[in-house]
């Protein structure tokens, strides 16, 4: 499959510790998009799913990881991947968050339906730049609606806030994730 970036260790992509995949490649573009750099299907690089497990149990053991969270790019333009992923995670006992542009309407209307049985919390819709909501823990615009397809976080507390995490990885690379809109002038 073939993934923009992953965050072994994220506070802000779920409920607790979660490990974050952004899968690469997306035809939906919505406007205004925070990922423009995940669209193109060529970019980003290869990781084969087992590998991507091994960097997943790991992860459990020494980051104390409770979810998985798979964002994009789109995830489900990798669909055949993506439940292949899901399948071998669902195996690990931990939960599953999906972010996806399409809408539930259109994944229950084609063979997408099948990823409903692997994710635990389904967040879904385009992101609309006219409704954007950064103060939304789990959204980027407030159309997009979350679907609890297990109970697993359904008494989970949603903390609404403009949440900011900062990931500098074992070369020196920074990666920001969450970009509040006055996020530069705090830190001047």
């Amino acid at each position: 499959m073939r993934l923009a970036h992953i965050n072994n260790n994220s506070s802000i992509y779920g409920f607790g510790n979660s490990f974050a995949i952004w899968m690469q490649g997306c035809s939906l573009k919505c406007k205004g998009c925070w990922n423009k750099s995940m669209h193109d299907f060529e970019g980003g690089f290869y990781i084969k799913t087992e590998d991507l497990i091994i960097q997943i149990k790991e992860s459990i053991e020494n980051n104390n990881i409770k979810c998985v969270t798979i964002l994009g790019g789109e995830p489900l333009e990798q669909l055949d991947e993506l439940l292949e992923l899901m399948k071998l995670i669902k195996k690990l006992d931990i939960g599953i968050i999906l972010y996806t542009g399409y809408e539930k309407e259109e994944i229950n209307s084609s063979d997408k339906i099948k990823i409903l049985d692997y994710a635990d919390l389904l967040i879904s819709g385009r992101y609309i730049e006219e409704r954007r909501n950064i103060n939304n823990h789990l959204f980027g615009s407030d159309n997009q609606v979350m679907d609890f397809l297990t109970d697993r976080y359904k008494n989970e507390n949603i903390i609404n806030g403009a949440y900011v995490e900062i990931d500098i990885d074992e070369s020196g690379k920074i990666n920001m994730y969450g970009y509040p809109d006055d996020f530069f002038d705090i830190i001047k």
